[in-house]
């Protein structure tokens, strides 16, 4: 009986383990290394194309939820390090209302900035694209080619180890 209930309880604790770390593989971004084609409705009305993107070294696609507590953190981490994120274009997308991405926006401080869009992907293609399981779900691409994911967000530090090429 004893042996009966450690192997019960060993797979309690290893079966959610295994689960967490597994994303979708039929993601096509597991087969495409490129930024996908999108089009963002950004917090300030205007459309924004995968065409129309500023060029930076860096890019680093977001798909977040204004109500997710790991995206608060995901977002208060990188204003507070904004400073070594100068050659980073972050895209913000998420699928909530627009007013709720707004009052997000404000409050993480993401407005305004040259290299900050933060806003609403009307066609679903970067969900679509990533199939993300959980936000925050980010994508780092350097040179628009696909760096690594994040299936749980990203650590600060290790995207400023990345950036700084260290």
């Amino acid at each position: 009986m004893k042996y009966l209930f450690a192997a019960l309880l060993s797979f309690l604790f290893i079966a959610p383990i295994n689960a967490q770390t597994t994303g979708d593989p039929s993601a096509p971004y597991l087969k495409d290394n490129k930024i996908p084609p999108f089009s963002i409705t950004s917090v300030d009305g205007k459309e924004i194309t995968n065409k129309q993107m500023p060029k930076y070294a860096f890019t680093c696609i977001i798909i977040f939820s204004p109500d997710c507590p790991h995206c608060e953190k995901e977002a208060s981490d990188i204003n507070k390090y904004a400073e070594k994120f100068k050659n980073v274009l972050f895209i913000w997308d998420s699928y909530r209302d627009m007013e709720s991405i707004k009052k997000f926006a404000v409050k993480y401080n993401l407005v305004d900035k040259p290299n900050v869009i933060i806003g609403r992907d009307p066609n679903f293609t970067l969900p679509t694209f990533y199939r993300p399981r959980m936000t925050p779900f980010v994508a780092l691409y350097q040179k628009g080619v696909l760096l690594k994911v994040y299936e749980q967000g990203a650590d600060v530090f290790e995207l400023i180890k990345i950036i700084e090429g260290k």
